[in-house]
C-alpha cells in the first residue's frame, strides 16, 4: 500500500539554513524572526520527522552532522525553488533590468558568491555585471556613474552607515621566517591605488624603516604566496593569519597599521534594483562579521 510522505514545512527549511549560515541558534532566531527556544523546538520537530540528528550542539556553538550537511543541500534547493516560484508571480517591473557592481580584487571577491546567491533569490530576472578592480578605480567609476554600486577599502577614519566590514590591518610573515629581520625590509605589495599599500608605506616612512618592493601582485593571494615562501612580509587583514602565516608587530620593530574598512558606495540617482543589491551586499558582509568568517582562505 502506498504511504504518503509528510510535507516539509518551508519554515523548518529556512531555520536549518539560518542555523548553518550563522552557526548559532540565537542569531538564526533573529534571522527567521523567532525566539531561540522556538528555533530549538523547530529543530527537534524536524529531527523527529527525519529520524536523524541534524546538528551537534555544545555550550558555545552548533554544527551540522553528516546527515545535517545532506539535509542542508535539500533545504537550500527547496527554498530556492519556493522563492523563485513566488517571485515569478509577485515581482514588479522594478525587478527586471541590470545592475553594475564593482568589487575589489581581494577582500570583496570572497563575499561575491553569497551576494549573488542572495540577490538571485529575490531578483532572478535581473542581470548583474561584476567588475573586479582596484579601490581607486572603483571609486572613480562609481563617481562617474559607470558603476551602480562599488565595494571598496577605506582607512580607519571612514565612518557612517556605508561601512559594511571592519578588520585590523597587520604585518604578515611566514611562521618562523626571517624576512622581517632583513634590511631593506622586503615587501610584497599590491599595485598603486591599493589603500593597504599606501597605509603600510606611510607607516614605514614615519618609522624611518628602509624597505624595498620585492614582490608585487594585483591579487592578495600573490602576496600571500611570497610571504609563505619567506621572501617578503606584507600588510594584510588579520584574517590571513593561519598555521603557516603569523602576525608581526612592534616586537619585530614594525609599526602599527590600524584597521581597514570595507565601504559601500552608490552612484548618484541609483535605482530600486541597485538599492536592492546594495542591501544584499551589506547583509552578506554583516553575516561574515557575525560568523567570524575568514575573508581569506
Amino acid at each position: 500500500m502506498f504511504r504518503a510522505l509528510p510535507n516539509l514545512d518551508m519554515d523548518l527549511a529556512r531555520t536549518v539554513v539560518a542555523i548553518a549560515d550563522t552557526g548559532n541558534f540565537s542569531r538564526a532566531a533573529e534571522r527567521v524572526h523567532r525566539s531561540p527556544s522556538a528555533v530549538s523546538l523547530q529543530v527537534k520537530k524536524l529531527e523527529d520527522m527525519v529520524g536523524r540528528d541534524l546538528f551537534r550542539r555544545d555550550a558555545r556553538s552548533v554544527a551540522l552532522t553528516p546527515d545535517g550537511e545532506i539535509f542542508l543541500g535539500y533545504a537550500r534547493r527547496l527554498l530556492k525553488l519556493n522563492d523563485e516560484a513566488f517571485t515569478r508571480f509577485t515581482e514588479s517591473a522594478c525587478c527586471e533590468g541590470s545592475v553594475r557592481l564593482g568589487v575589489p580584487n581581494d577582500a570583496g571577491i570572497i563575499a561575491i558568491p553569497d551576494i549573488l546567491r542572495r540577490f538571485a533569490e529575490t531578483h532572478p530576472r535581473v542581470e548583474v555585471a561584476v567588475l573586479l578592480d582596484r579601490t581607486v578605480e572603483l571609486q572613480r567609476l562609481c563617481a562617474n556613474g559607470e558603476l551602480d554600486i562599488a565595494i571598496h577599502a577605506s582607512d580607519a577614519a571612514a565612518d557612517g552607515p556605508n561601512v559594511i566590514h571592519t578588520e585590523p590591518l597587520v604585518w604578515i610573515g611566514a611562521r618562523g621566517g626571517m624576512a622581517a629581520e632583513t634590511r631593506p625590509l622586503p615587501l610584497a605589495l599590491a599595485d598603486h591605488g591599493c589603500s593597504w599599500r599606501a597605509v603600510a608605506l606611510d607607516a614605514l616612512d614615519r618609522a624611518g624603516i628602509d624597505y624595498r618592493l620585492a614582490y608585487r601582485s594585483e591579487f592578495c593571494q600573490g602576496q600571500i604566496a611570497a610571504v609563505a615562501a619567506d621572501l617578503a612580509i606584507a600588510p594584510l587583514p588579520l584574517s590571513v593569519v593561519s598555521d603557516s602565516l603569523v602576525r608581526l608587530g612592534p616586537e619585530r620593530g614594525l609599526p602599527q597599521l590600524g584597521s581597514y574598512r570595507m565601504t559601500l558606495a552608490r552612484r548618484d540617482g541609483v535605482g530600486a534594483v541597485a538599492e536592492a543589491l546594495a542591501e544584499h551586499v551589506a547583509a552578506s558582509f554583516r553575516s561574515i562579521g557575525e560568523r567570524g568568517t575568514r575573508l581569506f582562505a
